[in-house]
């Protein structure tokens, strides 16, 4: 566990915090994968957070994957923070490649 907590992105807290936050797509234990990347990291959620993320300057949800042991980047991070636009759920087709091997 704390590796994982070593290796969470940095963010920080918005300016503003509306009094309404957006409806999340995701929620945790929820299988995802990004879709808007060469590498098709993949892995499940295990955090969301309103935040404001400092490396991109983006305000609003993010969603905290924990990548699969078999995801292309997992050897230089552990999780990683993505955008609503950037993952979308995995069809049972790419897990069933998977099935009998934890996922």
């Amino acid at each position: 566990m704390r590796d994982i907590l070593r290796q969470i992105p940095p963010v920080a807290l918005p300016e503003v915090i509306p009094s309404e936050l957006p409806q999340q797509r995701f929620h945790v234990g929820e299988w995802v994968r990004w879709f808007q990347v060469p590498n098709g990291d993949f892995g499940r959620v295990i955090g969301v957070i309103y935040t404001h993320q400092a490396s991109c300057l983006a305000t609003g949800l993010h969603y905290l994957v924990l990548l699969d042991e078999r995801s292309p980047s997992r050897e230089i991070c552990i999780c990683d923070f993505a955008f609503e636009e950037d993952i979308e759920p995995l069809d049972n087709s790419f897990l069933e490649r998977f099935q009998g091997n934890h996922v």
